[in-house]
C-alpha cells in the first residue's frame, strides 16, 4: 500500500468515527425507550364500602313442656315436637376495614360490618303443638313467628393473591343480630289450646354468636369489588310463652320454645380504598 493510499484510509476511518460520534445522540433520541416494569398494586390501607344481597334465616323450633301442670303424658304430640321456620330476605349493609399486605402473596386484615334485612316467617300451628290432650285433639292451635332484623360482625381476614389485583380470602369472628320470637292464639269452642284467654306475646333479644365465611375481591384502581358469603350460628334461644295467662288445673296455657338460630348471608360489595 502506498503512502497516499494509507493517508486516504486513515482519513476515511477518522471521518467515519467522527460522524458516528456526532450522530449517536440524534439516533439514540429516535429509538423507543423501554418503560420500566409497572409496580404491583399494594393492598395495604383502610377501605369502606356498601353491599347488597340476601340473608337466609335457618331456624329450628322445638316445643316442649306444654301445659306442665297436667303432668307427663297428658299431651301427646301427633305432628312431631319440632320443625323449621326458615325465611329469606334482601339485605342491605355497609362495611369498613383495614388490609396489610404482609408479602407478595398474602394479605391480612380486620373488618366490621352492619346490615339490615326483614327476615320473618310465621307458621301455624307452632311446631310441636299439634296433638291430643287426654286423648282429645287440640283446637285453636297457636301460631309461631321468627323475625330477624339487623345484624353485624367483627372479623379477621386472611387472603391469598391469585393475581396482583385479585384476592381470595377467608374470614371469621364474632357476630350479632336481633331476634324476635312471637306466639299467639285465641280461645275457640272445644278443646282449645288456650284454656283461659287469648294470647299474643313477643320476646326480642340481641344474640351473639360466631361467623365464618370467605369470598373473592378484585382491585380496580382505588376500588375493591367483591363477592362474599358468611355463615353465622347464634346458638339456641329458650322462651316460655303464655305463662301470664293463668297457671292451674284447666288454665295452664304454657309451653316452652327452643329455637336454634343460624343465618346464611351472600352479598356483593363495592368499597373505596383510601
Amino acid at each position: 500500500m502506498g503512502l497516499n493510499a494509507a493517508k486516504y484510509l486513515i482519513s476515511t476511518v477518522v471521518g467515519t468515527l467522527a460522524w458516528a460520534a456526532l450522530m449517536s445522540p440524534v439516533l439514540a433520541a429516535d429509538l423507543p425507550v423501554k418503560a420500566p416494569p409497572a409496580a404491583a398494586p399494594t393492598w395495604s390501607g383502610f377501605y369502606a364500602g356498601v353491599s347488597i344481597g340476601a340473608r337466609w334465616g335457618d331456624n329450628d323450633w322445638q316445643t316442649s313442656d306444654i301445659a306442665p301442670t297436667f303432668g307427663a303424658g297428658a299431651i301427646v304430640p301427633t305432628g312431631g315436637t319440632g320443625g323449621a321456620i326458615d325465611s329469606v330476605a334482601a339485605r342491605f349493609g355497609g362495611y369498613l376495614g383495614y388490609n396489610a399486605q404482609i408479602s407478595t402473596s398474602w394479605v391480612a386484615g380486620v373488618e366490621a360490618d352492619v346490615g339490615w334485612a326483614d327476615n320473618k316467617k310465621t307458621t301455624n300451628p307452632v311446631p310441636g303443638t299439634a296433638g291430643l290432650f287426654f286423648g282429645v285433639p287440640f283446637v285453636g292451635l297457636p301460631s309461631g313467628t321468627v323475625k330477624e332484623t339487623w345484624d353485624g360482625s367483627f372479623r379477621g381476614r386472611l387472603g391469598y393473591l391469585v393475581a396482583p389485583d385479585t384476592l381470595v380470602y377467608g374470614s371469621g369472628g364474632v357476630a350479632w343480630h336481633r331476634l324476635e320470637l312471637n306466639a299467639s292464639c285465641t280461645v275457640v269452642p272445644g278443646n282449645s289450646f288456650c284454656f283461659g284467654s287469648a294470647h299474643n306475646e313477643t320476646f326480642a333479644s340481641t344474640k351473639a354468636g360466631w361467623t365464618l365465611g370467605g369470598g373473592v375481591e378484585h382491585m380496580i384502581g382505588h376500588w375493591l369489588a367483591r363477592v362474599d358469603y358468611r355463615y353465622a350460628d347464634f346458638g339456641t334461644s329458650t322462651q316460655t310463652f303464655f305463662a301470664a295467662g293463668g297457671v292451674g288445673i284447666g288454665f295452664d296455657d304454657r309451653f316452652t320454645a327452643r329455637v336454634k338460630d343460624r343465618t346464611h348471608t351472600a352479598t356483593v360489595g363495592l368499597a373505596y380504598r383510601f
